[in-house]
């Protein structure tokens, strides 16, 4: 039966990896597979990907279907 405790308790990076190092080594896997589907939800888009989006806006403009929002909510989120 597994049981869990939320702590909010800073640790040293050190710290950290001692802990990690404790885990079993499947439990370790799952650790870097789930840190992996972070990095990459947050990874920034590339170059060519910006410009791919901008043209494709670009001709969704054109077409008169590019669907747009209020400028407060894209300055918001910035």
């Amino acid at each position: 039966m597994e049981t869990s405790v939320n702590l909010n308790v800073a640790l040293s990076f050190e710290q950290l990896l001692g802990l990690i190092r404790q885990l079993s080594r499947q439990e370790q896997v799952q650790l870097v597979s789930e840190l992996k589907k972070e990095i990459v939800e947050d990874e920034e888009p590339t170059k060519e990907q910006i410009l791919a989006n901008l043209k494709e806006d670009l001709i969704a403009f054109k077409n008169g279907t590019l669907k747009t929002r209020p400028i407060e909510d894209i300055l918001n989120e910035l």
